[in-house]
């Protein structure tokens, strides 16, 4: 085609040249304004030429260039986005979905804006642009009428291109009414109005569950970030399909040329109330002990399912909110709720049983170069086994632990091993922490290791682990894994049952497990823990009070002893249904494991047993809360 048309160029190139020296020469005017014609002729011979050249090329050389990649044009499909799956709550509650939102915008350089009214002789925006403020100031109440009318003329004036006139994101319905307000309702073209469509994530229930449920990344596509959100992102996470657009009888239609697949609904094992009760317990006491932060989890004792999960931190302007999932991820000496542990073990083993005594001395006791100290100055004498749980006796748990496996510490880790307690687990939420149990061949394994690791010293127990433990005593030795999820349900109804696994179907001997049962429930009785009895049923459980060590000390700024508290336990105890742990960091003034999480321990166990529809005695109803 280029050699054509170079070619022709050439020819009307000569053609016009050897023209125009012929009227140079030309000896009248009639001769000229014929050889004038001639090249006009000429020139428009060789542009026909030229178009007639160009439709053959096309037609027959390239036609079947063109309409391949007409075909590719016109077959490039539009993606069809594929919905988010929601998480529920245990009884199909919604707690997280994906809605549209909208950002609303303003071009004030629409021409229609400048449109003169011939009777008033007003613009069409100073004419409207009163009522369209003073229908946004009612709609939204975060400005006054006027400063939105003085918003909108300084836009005007400066003749905006987006002017954003609201700073919220606004819902779908929010945005279908405010589309109908003066001028905005005249669209793009003639009112100016935009609208910048985003899928968000949204959390029914608020800051509930909120680090447990996780969240996803700014647009939704990206998927989850934390949480369930992030484990189940595969299961969640909707497929695209595609559509083209094609003429049909003079207009355009989509023509689908694969649906789209929603994600799949997660149903959890959270209870709405029960999770309620448990974070309004906790911020409750976190604010009145003025705590760095704290967490509470109910367990269902059959099934290892989380019921409730509060996670509560104190952030910078002294308010408390979820920000880390604590009961997780923590790495924390467990402390005295340990010893229920130690003690297990060395019952199960036929070294110690509740008949068993030891002598607390004078509260304290000299191992290798340290010395154990009893919270109590001068000791409580002589011992059960039983009454050391009871009275949370550091020196008589670890003088025992000391007596019989001093000689081969080892075979008291093997033992714990045993139990289960650090089985490496995929909980559902991820990067949580692991059990930290070391063996005699750690660089770090000392004299002291045994007998402070027994009363729950250099061991990390994540407090859900803690839970999973007591939670197996409540259920006669049968330890469950902690489980978020029951249900994911697909399409055309279809649901996959997720079903409850067990992580050792015997941590120890019935016999054992018995009078462990018997133990728990003489702490809250007769022990430390007396402050957690309840009118309405028996609890059993321990508490657990350890100091903070960090970068070698254990004391905070102002020179006090840090402290990290505990309750862990079940109820009712008789005929167990839910296991609990609370957890509080750094509580001010004296640090009281029974009288803080212990409270907080026993307000979400009366709830939890009115949920139930269990009986409260008219003498009683006084005292719940």
């Amino acid at each position: 085609m280029k050699i054509a048309v170079i070619a022709i160029g050439i020819i009307l190139l000569i053609t016009i040249t050897i023209l125009i020296v012929l009227i140079v020469r030309a000896k009248d005017i009639k001769t000229s304004m014929l050889l004038r014609f001639r090249i006009i002729y000429a020139i428009m011979l060789s542009i026909g030429a030229l178009i007639i050249s160009q439709i053959i090329h096309i037609q027959y050389v390239e036609h079947d260039k063109l309409v391949a990649l007409q075909n590719v044009t016109d077959n490039t499909p539009d993606t069809i986005k594929g919905r988010r799956g929601n998480i529920l709550s245990d009884n199909g509650s919604l707690l997280a979905s994906s809605m549209p939102m909208y950002r609303l915008c303003m071009d004030m350089r629409v021409k229609a804006f400048t449109e003169k009214d011939k009777k008033t002789g007003k613009t069409f925006f100073e004419s409207n642009v009163d009522s369209l403020s003073k229908a946004l100031a009612d709609k939204f109440k975060d400005k006054t009428a006027e400063e939105y009318s003085a918003g909108f003329r300084k836009a005007f004036k400066e003749r905006r291109a987006e002017y954003r006139f609201y700073n919220k994101r606004v819902s779908y319905l929010d945005f279908q009414e405010v589309k109908n307000f003066p001028i905005l309702r005249r669209g793009a073209i003639q009112g100016g109005f935009t609208a910048e469509e985003r899928v968000v994530r949204i959390n029914a229930f608020g800051v509930l569950a909120k680090r447990t449920i996780g969240d996803v990344y700014g647009i939704v596509e990206k998927g989850g970030r934390s949480g369930l959100e992030m484990y189940y992102n595969k299961e969640l996470e909707g497929k695209d399909g595609f559509k083209k657009r094609e003429k049909r009888a003079g207009s355009k239609v989509d023509i689908i040329l694969k649906p789209a697949e929603d994600g799949k609904d997660i149903v959890t094992t959270l209870n709405i109330h029960l999770q309620e009760a448990a974070e309004r317990a906790l911020m409750e006491e976190l604010e009145r002990d003025g705590a760095v932060y704290g967490c509470a989890v109910v367990m269902e004792v059959a099934t290892g399912k989380i019921k409730a999960i509060a996670n509560l931190s104190r952030t910078k302007n002294g308010k408390y909110s979820e920000i880390t999932n604590i009961a997780c991820g923590s790495e924390i000496d467990p402390g005295s709720t340990f010893k229920t542990v130690s003690f297990l073990v060395a019952m199960d083993d036929g070294k110690i049983d509740t008949t068993t005594t030891v002598s607390t001395e004078d509260g304290t006791h000299k191992f290798a170069d340290r010395v154990m100290r009893d919270w109590r100055r001068g000791g409580f004498g002589i011992l059960t086994v039983p009454e050391v749980m009871y009275q949370s006796s550091n020196v008589g748990v670890s003088v025992l632990i000391e007596k019989y496996y001093g000689n081969n510490p080892q075979r008291f880790i093997d033992l714990i091993h045993k139990t289960g307690l650090d089985t490496p687990l995929e909980i559902e939420i991820p990067g949580h922490a692991k059990v930290k149990i070391k063996n005699t061949d750690n660089r770090f394994w000392s004299k002291t290791s045994l007998p402070w690791m027994s009363i729950g010293y250099e061991v990390v127990v994540p407090p859900i682990y803690t839970l999973m433990f007591y939670n197996a005593i409540a259920n006669e030795g049968r330890m469950m894994k902690p489980m978020f999820v029951s249900e994911i349900r697909g399409p055309l109804d279809s649901v996959r049952y997720i079903e409850p696994t067990v992580v050792n179907e015997r941590i120890a001997k019935p016999e054992t497990i018995h009078k462990m049962q018997k133990i728990l429930e003489g702490v809250v009785t007769k022990g430390t823990a007396k402050g957690v009895q309840s009118k309405l049923f028996s609890i059993a459980g321990k508490t657990g009070t350890s100091q903070i060590f960090e970068r070698g000390s254990n004391r905070n700024a102002e020179g006090k002893t840090r402290h990290q508290i505990t309750f862990c336990g079940y109820f009712p105890a008789d005929k167990p249904m839910y296991s609990c742990i609370v957890y509080i960091r750094e509580p001010q003034g004296a640090a009281s494991a029974g009288g803080m999480c212990g409270k907080v321990f026993k307000q979400i166990a009366e709830r939890a047993y009115i949920l139930n529809d269990g009986e409260v005695p008219a003498w009683a109803k006084d005292s719940i809360q």
